[in-house]
């Protein structure tokens, strides 16, 4: 019987290479979103901190005195791609006056053009390569993540599943956050299944480190380094009270070292918010009250889900029918420029895979995803905290997802595309040894009885 030969060990590097290839080929043709203007106009915090060492242009001011549209953005958003775009400006002489005003989303395209709100192409070029960039070191991320975890056969396929996911081709191309939203997953998620396979001090530093630099690229990954603090913590917790005295020097120097972990990612999401400087502890409960506004603005504004039902429909056409989505306001459709950028894009084999977006494709993806969770939960070959470590992510990140998401918004389901890929992967790895030994012995048995 035919077996599957390995292939040599260049052949991971030149297969990310062509991934990230695909990734940055069509960052110049991905259709305009007004929230690429505000993200560029938010780059101006570079200037202030670094060009012009003004921090008090963005410390918190309690009674919104100063700049109060900017310091809303500045705490409702990650930093990091806001300190990269405005990086990339300098680093093209730009200064911060210079750039783009904010995308006015209660006015239409022409004001927005006569106003100054649409960046300089060479400018929203240059800051779309720089995410797309983070989006391909994401996607190499992911592949050694997948390899870690599974396997070799697994990371291949799930690596090219998440690179062909529309949503997250027309997002992470984009001068937005979810290139390094992305990253910093791809990250948190690295560090911790490299940590769990073997607990070091230095593990746990790293992980810290690309923990608090995943929440600061954009507050949502809280969700999933939050899942992944529990399964690196509960473990030696377990035997530290189950053992008692006989595992207790390494399961609590394990305990401490996840405990060490949060210390770290807090501080490093600290560093990376000087915002948050002038009144830590204020800024949680006020960022909390400010996001439920701001969702509840969007809700009365462009519409949200009204029942359980409308948002287990939401659900499943974002996560399971790979449904894609442009933009998030229906006016857009009106204008004939976004109209013209969407077919050209589409039209240029660059857009990933536009084959979902119907009920029977995501049947057929959900039923993939529950195989692949089944068959992982009862691997033999997956290591147990692997095992975990997947699934409680995977699991904790939907449910949380599906309970929280108020809108049929295509970006709030972005970080569920590694888990449903990997899912994927794994149920078609599994199945396939399976389906080519039934063709194989049918095949041979029809060539003896000829």
């Amino acid at each position: 019987m035919s077996t599957w030969k390995k292939p040599p060990g260049y052949f991971d590097a030149l297969w990310l290479f062509a991934l990230a290839i695909y990734i940055l080929a069509g960052v110049a043709i991905v259709p305009f979103h007004g929230d690429e203007s505000t993200l560029i106009f938010m780059g101006r915090d570079y200037f202030y901190l670094f060009d012009r060492a003004d921090l008090s242009a963005i410390l918190y001011d309690e009674d919104r005195t100063r700049r109060r549209g900017e310091q809303e953005l500045r705490l409702l958003n990650g930093t990091v791609s806001k300190t990269i775009y405005g990086w990339v400006a300098q680093r093209m002489g730009l200064e911060a006056d210079a750039l783009n005003g904010h995308w006015h989303w209660g006015r239409d395209w022409d004001f927005n053009l006569g106003a100054g709100r649409l960046p300089d192409s060479r400018l929203l070029n240059a800051a779309r390569l720089s995410s797309a960039a983070q989006l391909a070191l994401a996607a190499a991320a992911f592949f050694q993540f997948v390899k870690l975890t599974l396997n070799r056969p697994s990371a291949y396929l799930a690596s090219a599943l998440f690179v062909l996911h529309p949503n997250v081709l027309i997002n992470g191309r984009r001068a937005m956050m979810e290139g390094s939203h992305l990253l910093g997953l791809m990250l948190a998620l690295l560090a911790a299944a490299w940590l769990i396979r073997e607990r070091k001090w230095g593990r746990y530093a790293l992980f810290g480190v690309c923990a608090g630099f995943a929440v600061a690229a954009k507050h949502p990954n809280l969700i999933a380094c939050a899942a992944l603090f529990a399964v690196i913590a509960l473990p030696p917790l377990w035997r530290l009270l189950a053992r008692g005295r006989s595992k207790f020097s390494s399961s609590a120097r394990h305990l401490s070292g996840a405990v060490a972990a949060a210390l770290l990612a807090l501080l490093v999401f600290l560093l990376l918010n000087p915002a948050w400087w002038s009144a830590p502890l204020e800024m949680p409960p006020l960022i909390a009250e400010m996001r439920a506004e701001l969702l509840q603005g969007q809700i009365q504004a462009w519409g949200g889900y009204h029942s359980f039902a409308e948002r287990l429909g939401g659900f499943f056409d974002f996560v399971f029918a790979g449904g894609h989505q442009y933009f998030e306001v229906a006016h857009w459709s009106d204008y004939a420029v976004i109209s013209g950028q969407i077919a050209a894009y589409e039209s240029s084999g660059l857009a990933g895979s536009l084959a979902g977006g119907s009920t029977g494709f995501g049947l057929v993806g959900l039923l993939l995803a529950l195989l692949g969770w089944f068959a992982l939960a009862r691997s033999g070959s997956v290591s147990s905290e692997c095992k975990m470590l997947l699934l409680v992510w995977i699991g904790g990140s939907a449910l949380v997802t599906l309970i929280v998401t108020p809108l049929p918004w295509a970006r709030y389901y972005l970080p569920l595309a590694p888990g449903l890929a990997i899912l994927s992967a794994h149920a078609l790895t599994t199945a396939a040894p399976a389906a080519w030994q039934v063709v194989n012995s049918r095949f041979n048995g029809s060539a003896i009885l000829g």
